[in-house]
């Protein structure tokens, strides 16, 4: 039987850590060795996956804007999958997983990985450290429910001798979405999400710079280079002094997304993690 799993993943506000962790659980209780690889950190992604000492792969990125964050869809194509199995899933904050896991799964095809299965799982939205309240309750009990089981079906396929791949219906307006994509930004101007530091009583333990994801963030300053800046929150998070923050006086209101998106907190509150095995499921 397969034992050796890695699970990479990306995590800026630890949700998608969070389920990470769970899935490790439910497969330590099989036997199985599993190596989490947390590729947040710029530096974390100029490593070389362990390929040769893993037999499997569980990929796990949060969902920004449609797609993976744009740091992950730079990093698959540098990987080497050498024909090695693996899942996907994604986690999001109560919208839309929108292109992802589409985009996830040719990003990770390209490289040599077969791509079994895959999932998406609720968690509070990240821009809930800027101000809002979506989601702030997930991950529950049910989601992590659900984590398990997409755990225990994964290492189902990775110990079968020819597991069925997985077949995703191409989302409608795909490609159009993909150029918008890589359309690069440009100027200095500060967008709303973007965090920076609000208060002088900074201990400079400068964790905000050395796990920033892209990079972007100098602790002297206190701001984060608007061009590399993601906003994922991260800094937000990990913050001890907790002195980095979103200018309140720029936030988007929660209820101006929330009616931009034709949403409300009875639609948000019904929606469920899930595991995508069919070809239809993951069509946006």
């Amino acid at each position: 039987m397969t034992n050796r799993i890695a699970i990479v993943y990306f995590s800026a506000t630890g949700v998608t850590r969070t389920y990470a962790g769970v899935m490790r659980d439910k497969l330590l209780q099989s036997d199985c060795a599993v190596e989490m690889l947390d590729v947040t950190a710029l530096q974390s992604r100029s490593l070389p996956l362990p390929i040769a000492n893993v037999d499997c792969f569980i990929f796990g990125f949060p969902v920004y804007a449609d797609f993976a964050p744009s740091v992950i869809n730079t990093w698959l194509p540098t990987l080497s999958g050498e024909g090695k199995c693996c899942t996907q899933f994604l986690t999001y904050g109560g919208r839309t997983t929108g292109y992802a896991h589409f985009h996830t799964k040719l990003l990770l095809e390209g490289v040599g990985f077969q791509v079994l299965l895959s999932g998406e799982f609720l968690g509070r939205h990240s821009f809930n450290y800027a101000g809002w309240t979506i989601c702030p309750d997930r991950p529950h009990q049910g989601d992590l429910h659900v984590a398990r089981e997409y755990a225990v079906l994964a290492l189902d396929l990775f110990s079968q001798a020819n597991p069925p791949l997985l077949k995703l219906q191409k989302p409608f307006g795909y490609w159009c979405s993909v150029e918008r994509l890589g359309e690069e930004r440009h100027g200095q101007e500060r967008r709303w999400p973007q965090p920076c530091r609000s208060a002088q009583d900074c201990q400079m333990c400068l964790r905000c710079e050395e796990e920033c994801p892209t990079g972007a963030f100098n602790a002297q300053t206190g701001q984060s280079n608007p061009d590399q800046c993601i906003e994922c929150m991260h800094c937000v998070a990990i913050c001890p002094d907790y002195v980095i923050e979103v200018s309140q006086h720029r936030v988007i209101s929660n209820q101006k997304f929330l009616d931009y998106c034709h949403l409300d907190d009875d639609m948000l509150d019904a929606k469920q993690s899930r595991i995508i095995r069919h070809s239809w499921q993951a069509a946006a």
